[in-house]
């Protein structure tokens, strides 16, 4: 079974601002180091056709969702690899897929950025799938509000960097 879900976060910048941000190697290595507690690193970064990241990351098992928690014994190592398409009229399309190392989740979704009013808003539309027999789908809308907190909390970023930066 598959778990869908589509969320949405506002970043305080223009898109252009952001879609820059985006494409400069070091937001990414700040993301990497400031998703969670424990710091990733960013594996590959290009901006041929776009913008294409791959980061490996960690995420620590006392942040994972307590039925997820029983079967964890240790943080868990996250390969994410991120596209973002050329800017066009105002808008960008892209996409995100994750897998955890050594289990049976992942999710991808389809991301786009679209200006709005001066703000720049992340749109993801995302399916989480754990293959587990009989509790997968009972895991799967906790890993789902893993996923949306990734979102958010990266939109929170760049809008920090953009801060800093600017």
């Amino acid at each position: 079974m598959t778990t869908h879900i589509e969320t949405s976060a506002t970043i305080n910048a223009p898109i252009e601002t952001v879609y820059a941000t985006l494409s400069d190697r070091a937001y990414w290595e700040y993301d990497a180091a400031n998703l969670s507690d424990d710091p990733g690193e960013v594996s590959e970064f290009s901006t041929e056709d776009g913008v294409n990241v791959t980061l490996f990351e960690v995420l620590a098992a006392n942040a994972l969702p307590e039925a997820v928690r029983s079967m964890v014994s240790q943080n868990l190592k996250l390969k994410r690899v991120v596209h973002f398409g050329e800017l066009s009229d105002g808008v960008s399309n892209g996409e995100m897929s994750a897998e955890i190392k050594g289990t049976p989740v992942k999710f991808t979704a389809e991301l786009t950025l679209v200006e709005e009013d001066g703000a720049t808003t992340l749109e993801a539309e995302a399916d989480v799938n754990v293959m587990i027999p009989m509790i997968g789908a009972v895991i799967e809308p906790k890993v789902a509000d893993a996923v949306k907190d990734i979102l958010v909390n990266e939109s929170a970023l760049v809008e920090k960097w953009i801060a800093e930066h600017a």
